[in-house]
């Protein structure tokens, strides 16, 4: 058989200010990764910034050599956390979102469902005859 890394780059590859940066997930950091998207903790910023650069590896000294900013190096860094944590399609999409909030991922059916009960039972009822025969009567 062929060699795999002939043909496999499993690699992530970040086009960043013109120039290609190459993340590497050992095994331990995407199993780390993982673990963090699938028991979604809530982090505080320090704690954030250690994975940040817990996943970039060697990468993250390469980005700030070639002054690259801040922003861009965290987004990079969820970025890489998503793709190797949870799904490339995921992690390309928040890439392409470049940081802006939102939700890349649909619903599920059953939330798209209890939105919709939801908006029936908030929802304003009509008026009826009755409402406004006895809005009449109360008004001189």
């Amino acid at each position: 058989m062929e060699d795999l890394a002939t043909f496999m780059d499993p690699a992530l590859h970040l086009p960043i200010a013109g120039r290609d940066y190459a993340i590497h997930c050992t095994a331990w950091q995407g199993l780390r990764a993982h673990q963090l998207i699938a028991t979604r903790p809530r982090l505080d910023d320090a704690q954030e910034r250690a994975e940040i650069l817990a996943i970039l590896g060697d990468t993250y000294q390469q980005m700030v050599d070639d002054g690259i900013g801040w922003p861009t190096i965290a987004h990079a860094g969820r970025t890489a956390m998503l793709w190797f944590g949870h799904s490339e399609a995921a992690g390309q999409a928040h890439w392409e979102s470049a940081g802006v909030p939102g939700n890349p991922i649909p619903p599920s059916p059953k939330q798209a469902g209890m939105g919709e009960k939801l908006r029936s039972i908030l929802q304003r009822p009509a008026p009826t005859d009755r409402m406004i025969l006895a809005a009449a009567r109360t008004t001189p």
